[in-house]
């Protein structure tokens, strides 16, 4: 279901945006990108503009970057391009004048496009190219010259409640460069993106973490950071002994913030009795769990099994255990339970990690769940934070509204006094 004035689906299809079949907005999902290599090679007159479909550009990075550069006739619009500094490795690989800005309004919030090329660590000029100049040129009209917005550097205050590292040579469905668990890796983006604290889940211990706990992998980080970064314990229901007996440590640890679940991942429906013994020991330590949620997926078929309503059953059990369902339901079919969820239960948040964009969400969020229940939060080093920070900054939420979201909720949830 769509939110309030938005639609439902994105226009699809092969578009001719001026009539003469000059330039061609190709929708992603729709076409290979091999069938649009083969376009640009049998027509090198027409531009072709590559753009994204329902789903987001990520794990296209290397397929995209190997375009640009090799088909003078193919751009990118950064719609629903959310690659960490997808835009800056773009611009360094030498594709500064092939990037379009183009939001996928009104389907998608604007903010998400506006936010990397806004808060883009790249010079004033490329900017402007790719806020509307490289467009003009493709147009034949001349670029427009407006006076530099200065953006003004903040102290480090964001919490990013939900991020992932991802030590080298680990497999990774795209190109993850400087995603490893090393404090010498990763101060300079939180201290570019305004982010004090930065709660990880490795992604080693999400896909086995018997063999790859959080502690052993994101312990020394955390020590060099001094403290600004902290880790979830994963849990595997799957592996319950295992589990709980490296939760013992890792709970008693005062760098770990909490229990990591992801239902969809291990394929054990989250209303599952072998989830307990995580609310059981999570509570006991006074510690929050951060799960994944989803909305049914006809696409990604185990969504299914981390639904935000099938928490209800360890929610009723263990009322005083902290719950974030990340992701806040993933899509707009999963965001309607996250909030009943929230509305249910005083101890229930959502997170705004991942690429949650569709136009209205935030609004309807703080509407329907309310200020203090909304965590942020990027899922770096999947997606480039700065995609929803546009969102909020655009979003017309109050100044208070927004600390709340950037702050003090993950604060009172996964580090209260």
């Amino acid at each position: 279901m769509p939110f309030a004035g938005a639609p439902a689906v994105p226009p699809t299809g092969y578009v001719d945006l001026t009539g003469n079949g000059k330039i061609r907005l190709v929708i992603q999902t729709e076409y290979s990108f091999e069938e649009i290599e083969s376009m640009a090679k049998a027509e090198p007159e027409v531009n072709f503009i590559i753009a994204s479909g329902e789903r987001k550009l990520l794990y296209h990075y290397a397929a995209i970057e190997k375009l640009l550069l090799a088909y003078p006739n193919i751009f990118l619009a950064n719609g629903n391009f959310c690659s960490t500094r997808g835009l800056e490795r773009l611009i360094d690989a030498g594709c500064r004048k092939k990037l379009l800005y183009g939001s996928m309004a009104p389907f998608l919030d604007p903010g998400q496009a506006q936010g990397p090329v806004v808060l883009g660590q790249f010079d004033w000029e490329t900017k402007c190219d790719i806020a509307g100049n490289n467009f003009r040129r493709i147009l034949g009209i001349p670029a427009v010259s407006v006076p530099e917005e200065k953006i003004t550097p903040v102290k480090p205050f964001i919490v990013d409640a939900h991020t992932h590292t991802n030590e080298e040579g680990t497999p990774s469905r795209f190109p993850a460069p400087g995603a490893a668990a090393k404090w010498e890796l990763w101060e300079k983006v939180l201290d570019d993106y305004g982010v004090e604290y930065f709660f990880n889940t490795p992604g080693e211990a999400i896909y086995d973490a018997v063999a790859t706990p959080a502690r052993l992998i994101a312990g020394k980080m955390c020590e060099n950071s001094q403290g600004r970064v902290r880790y979830f314990c994963s849990y595997d229901p799957r592996h319950v002994d295992e589990c709980l007996a490296e939760a013992e440590k890792s709970l008693a640890d005062p760098y770990c913030i909490g229990l990591k679940i992801h239902p969809a991942e291990h394929n054990v429906f989250a209303d599952d009795e072998r989830y307990a013994p995580a609310f059981e020991i999570a509570g006991r330590f006074n510690k929050a769990i951060m799960s994944h949620t989803w909305g049914v997926s006809d696409y990604n078929p185990n969504q299914k099994f981390a639904t935000p309503m099938l928490f209800d059953r360890h929610c009723q059990k263990y009322p005083a255990t902290r719950l974030v369902l990340g992701h806040a339901g993933g899509r707009p079919n999963g965001f309607p339970e996250a909030a009943a969820m929230c509305k249910k239960y005083e101890n229930v948040f959502v997170d705004l990690a991942g690429d949650f964009f569709h136009n209205g969400v935030i609004r309807s969020a703080a509407a329907k769940i309310g200020a203090d229940r909304i965590i942020f939060a990027s899922d770096i080093f999947w997606i480039d934070p700065r995609c929803m920070l546009g969102m909020l900054l655009a979003s017309g939420l109050s100044a208070e509204d927004l600390m709340k979201i950037l702050r003090t909720n993950a604060l009172k949830v996964y580090l209260p006094a």
